[in-house]
């Protein structure tokens, strides 16, 4: 099980079985698609950038499964990680300041 100092990571669903064949789903009805639709209609959509979305669809599929930030995954300079680690602290909701964090805003 992915484990973090936040508590982020075990709700994380980049990796979900679920969540990968949606990809895949998306991916297939992409390839699917005319060529001609390929060519001339989606080109022309100038303000949504059809392969930049494809290739954002196969990062997805080549992305190895995280770990969580405990176990080297994640992102290597997350400051809540860097937080917790430096305080000595297993979980952020432990930290005397968790209340008035300024790294959980988000959460």
């Amino acid at each position: 099980m992915k484990e973090g100092y936040c508590g982020l990571c075990g709700r994380c669903q980049l990796d979900s079985p679920d969540f990968q064949e949606a990809v895949a789903k998306v991916k297939d009805f992409m390839d699917q698609l005319p060529a001609f639709w390929k060519g001339q209609c989606l080109q022309a959509e100038a303000d949504f950038p059809w392969l930049e979305f494809r290739r954002g669809l196969e990062w997805f599929q080549s992305r190895p499964a995280c770990r969580g930030c405990k176990e080297s995954g994640g992102m290597e300079h997350c400051s809540i990680r860097v937080c917790a680690e430096e305080r000595h602290q297993s979980r952020c909701y432990e930290c005397a300041d968790h209340d008035s964090c300024q790294h959980l805003f988000f959460v």
